[in-house]
């Protein structure tokens, strides 16, 4: 029996790079992972020096980056849809979506701030159609990078949104006492 070879189809995968794609809670027993071709969030409890999966849950499209702020809350930023999703994770064998956070175009990182850690950052091009205003995209000396502000304790108001002096902020990081936050660019 004669078996023609067929050639291999060529295939481009895509996908958003990484800035925060794992996390501890703050106890340290849960951590979390982004799953981004499969678009979820992933629990794992750490015990006795290794990891046991608990729990996923589908979050937006491309994620890059969680934060844990509570054991039974973590944000998780969706490349793509330009959102980050509100996991409930008091259940960690069944987490789930429970708000989603719209953002600037190409959100890439969120971290936990404030004196009382009630504060959520987090970094996106200053474009985007959940963006406030218009964008000036074309004139010099304008900034082109947002960081969102959201307050933890009323998600549904209104985000300050903090334009920065750059093209596009990527990481952010969180000083120990949480009173200052820092983006690069």
């Amino acid at each position: 029996v004669a078996t023609e070879r067929l050639p291999a189809e060529s295939f481009v995968t895509f996908e958003s790079g990484h800035v925060r794609p794992l996390a501890l809670s703050p106890s340290g027993g849960l951590l979390f992972a982004v799953n981004t071709p499969d678009n979820r969030i992933e629990v794992f409890e750490t015990r006795d020096g290794s990891l046991v999966r608990r729990g996923e849950a589908v979050v937006g499209l491309e994620p890059v980056a969680v934060a844990a702020r509570t054991e039974q809350e973590v944000f998780v930023v969706n490349h793509l849809s330009d959102s980050v999703s509100v996991v409930d994770t008091a259940d960690p064998d069944h987490p789930f979506v429970k708000a989603t956070l719209l953002v600037g175009d190409e959100p890439r990182d969120v971290v936990i701030g404030g004196s009382r850690r009630d504060r959520i950052f987090i970094t996106a091009a200053g474009r985007g159609q959940n963006r406030p205003g218009d964008a000036v995209l074309t004139a010099p000396g304008t900034g082109r990078a947002d960081v969102w502000v959201f307050d933890a304790g009323d998600l549904s108001a209104p985000p300050h949104v903090l334009t920065l002096f750059c093209d596009s902020a990527r990481a952010l990081a969180v000083s120990p006492d949480g009173r200052r936050v820092y983006a690069a660019a």
